[in-house]
């Protein structure tokens, strides 16, 4: 028998009625359907259909996510005995409550300790908002077993990573995002299984490869867009199985070399010339409108491997039987999904690795039968819990018996339903993450003052943690030319920002980096040269109509059409360029 007939029984009366329509989304107004697919997975999570349109729910779980742009501040450590400031996704003036990450993931404190009574006068979020709130939170989010990996945040066991978002299994990354399997790259983004890079993006299977877009399995390459299994080829784009090109030109090795040769790219001037001939590449090569492999029943964009995958994007390797999921690995089952690994039965949460059945959870590991909570780990049956470990039959950190636990849940998720809470994401009004920090920022990007007309919390600028009386500093624009000329002594200055005018320091490891590779020194602040990257290179994860540009049959397409390149269909692409 279920556990909470009552509420079964109110939801059964809904689902009952719900057929395939049409509907308004409550926030940006605009008409979205409700697809018979979409209802059979409402009945299997037990939930009423959603309020809002699918890329209104994508922004709210970006809204509580940094792990596109990576974003630090140093921030007071409230734990028992601790004044000292570390290293926080959580601005200083933020009055949200963190415990430096060693601290808040040991046994030296009691999440029991903030456990409260659940308060049937009030609304559920009401509440459960203001009881995070309260909560002491991990200064940082990273996975614990990182080495050498102060500055990162999220990813899986990275080594010698630095100022990075999500460094997945990989070693030696700075500056980058989303950088998977991968090892000693620079000023990356979406890279998978790829060594020695710079200045690119959407790499696969790649090697030594410099500022390369959409290419993957090439080998000693530069300026490259969407080559497949080139090697030792420059300026080049769209070409498949080649070596020795220039510009699309095949040359004799030795013709190859010499030209090389003769390109410093060292020089800032060469450099930002080659920069802009690769603009021009971009801008008029044709674009195939996806890029998908080995998929079947399926629909999105950057999908590899996977079967009955329905509006989706970033899905890697055994994922099956998904509905509007973003960046998910080795998932299945799974609806309104953002961020994850190795999980089945998912609903409306993000942030979730190695989970069964959730609904609407943030950051939770190895639980099962989760409702409502956040930064949960072994732990199951539990609803509206902050930081549990290893715990059951909770509710708001409180322990129950197992009977008086269900008989509160069936109670409170009555109440929800009957108030339109219940099938809802946490609301974006009280996230603890400022907006502008936030992933949504990436793709729902909203000025100070629409963030605030929104009611979001918007993050105000924060001063740089150095100090410009105590060190000396180089404006960028004063930065030797050439590679060649930098001394050792750049490493004790700080550079100021061409663009935001924030000082930034060198490390060892990437002076090293820019000169093994002849490469002239970035006049950019590491943030805003990964905003630039994001905004330039990275496919968004939605979908636009558009028309084939050589058929001109209408289409599905990952551009943005306001970028005007030519998106062909798949088989006038196949005709074009395979």
């Amino acid at each position: 028998m279920s556990p909470t007939p009552n509420f079964d029984k109110a939801l059964e009366t809904i689902l009952t009625k719900l057929q395939p329509h049409q509907k308004g989304c409550q926030q940006c107004r605009m008409v979205f359907d409700i697809f018979k697919e979409d209802i059979d997975f409402y009945q299997i999570f037990r939930v009423p259909s959603p309020t809002l349109c699918p890329q209104c729910r994508l922004q709210r779980r970006l809204g509580y996510r940094i792990n596109l742009s990576p974003v630090f501040y140093k921030k007071g450590c409230s734990a028992p005995g601790h004044s000292e400031k570390v290293v926080s996704t959580y601005a200083p003036d933020n009055p949200l409550k963190i415990y430096d990450y060693n601290f808040w993931h040991s046994d030296q404190w009691e999440p029991f300790d903030f456990g409260r009574n659940y308060d049937f006068s009030k609304k559920f979020f009401e509440q459960f908002m203001d009881f995070v709130w309260g909560m002491p939170h991990p200064a940082i989010y990273k996975d614990p077993r990182g080495v050498n990996s102060e500055y990162v945040v999220s990813g899986l066991q990275p080594k010698n990573c630095y100022y990075s978002a999500v460094p997945y299994a990989s070693e030696n990354v700075y500056y980058s995002s989303l950088i998977m399997y991968s090892k000693d790259c620079v000023d990356c983004i979406y890279l998978d299984n790829c060594q020695q890079c710079y200045g690119s993006a959407n790499l696969y299977r790649c090697h030594n490869c410099l500022f390369c877009v959409d290419c993957s399995e090439c080998l000693d390459s530069l300026f490259s867009f969407n080559c497949k299994n080139c090697q030792h080829c420059f300026g080049c784009d769209n070409l498949r199985n080649k070596k020795y090109h220039f510009f699309n030109l095949p040359l004799t090795k030795e013709a190859y070399e010499q030209k090389l040769k003769n390109i410093n790219l060292g020089d800032r001037t060469i450099l930002l010339q080659y920069l802009q001939k690769f603009s021009h590449i971009l801008s008029s090569a044709i674009h195939k409108n996806l890029n998908n492999l080995k998929i079947a029943n399926s629909s999105g964009n950057d999908l590899r491997e996977c079967n009955n995958c329905f509006w989706c994007f970033e899905i890697w390797g055994g994922c099956e039987n998904l509905r509007y999921g973003a960046s998910l690995e080795k998932v299945n089952n799974s609806m309104d999904f953002f961020g994850g690994s190795d999980n089945s039965f998912v609903y409306e949460s993000t942030g979730i690795s190695y989970c069964n059945n959730v609904k609407f959870c943030l950051q939770c590991r190895h639980s099962s039968n989760v409702e409502f909570c956040c930064e949960c780990h072994n732990c199951e049956y539990c609803f509206g819990c902050f930081g549990l470990k290893n715990k059951k039959y909770c509710l708001f950190n409180r322990q129950y018996q197992e009977k008086d636990y269900w008989a509160l849940v069936d109670e409170i998720k009555s109440r929800m339903l009957k108030d339109d809470e219940y099938g809802e994401f946490l609301p974006l009004n009280k996230a603890w993450v400022p907006y502008n920090d936030s992933s949504a920022s990436v793709d729902f990007p909203l000025s100070q003052a629409e963030a605030k007309q929104k009611g979001r919390h918007f993050q105000e600028e924060v001063k740089s943690e150095i100090d410009l009386s105590k060190v000396q500093s180089i404006k960028a624009e004063d930065l030797p030319d050439d590679i060649a000329k930098v001394p050792d002594e750049i490493l004790d200055k700080a550079i100021i920002c061409a663009t935001t005018h924030k000082p930034f320091k060198l490390t060892k490891f990437e002076l090293d980096f820019y000169r093994k590779y002849n490469l002239s020194l970035p006049t950019e602040h590491p943030s805003e040269r990964i905003k630039n990257r994001l905004r330039d290179f990275r496919h968004p994860y939605k979908l636009w109509k558009d028309t084939c540009f050589n058929c001109k049959k209408e289409i599905n397409s990952g551009w943005d059409p306001a970028k005007e390149y030519k998106i062909y269909c798949e088989a006038c692409y196949l005709r074009e360029i395979v």
